[in-house]
């Protein structure tokens, strides 16, 4: 967490994080196959820019990030959103935004609104069986 954050504490010691991650490494998710430290490293930098958003009220960039690394990390984005949002999970942000941020989070990736189910095809309207004189019904009507 860098100092331009409003939840960085004055004299914290600043972790240093790599560059990229080793290859191979993937810490607390050692469950996933080689290769994906990019996709991970990705999906953890959106739901963190997300956070930011959240907590300057800034909804419409949150929600817009979250789709980000739906778009570019898929399933790993989605395993990476259900661990934080697990009551399991040992790390927490001190901030009163956290709590209800976890909850957009998890309302918003891991129940995302199912599409609208399409609209059954309408019938065509049959053309009236003779012409119609639209002159005369608007008279009929005291329309003219």
């Amino acid at each position: 967490m860098g100092t331009d954050s409003p939840f960085w504490v004055p004299g914290e010691a600043e972790l240093e994080a790599p560059d990229r991650l080793e290859d191979g490494a993937t810490g607390l998710y050692g469950d996933l196959p080689p290769g994906l430290g990019p996709l991970l490293e990705v999906s953890a930098e959106c739901v963190a820019r997300a956070f930011d958003a959240y907590a300057k009220g800034q909804m419409e960039l949150c929600n817009a990030l979250l789709a980000e690394g739906m778009g570019a990390a898929g399933e790993i984005f989605t395993g990476l959103v259900e661990r934080v949002t697990s009551r399991t999970y040992p790390y927490r942000v001190d901030s009163p935004h956290w709590v209800p941020f976890l909850t957009h989070l998890a309302f918003m990736v891991l129940d995302p609104e199912p599409a609208p189910p399409a609209p059954a095809p309408r019938r065509p309207i049959p053309p009236p069986a003779e012409p119609i004189d639209l002159v005369a019904e608007l008279r009929a009507m005291g329309m003219m």
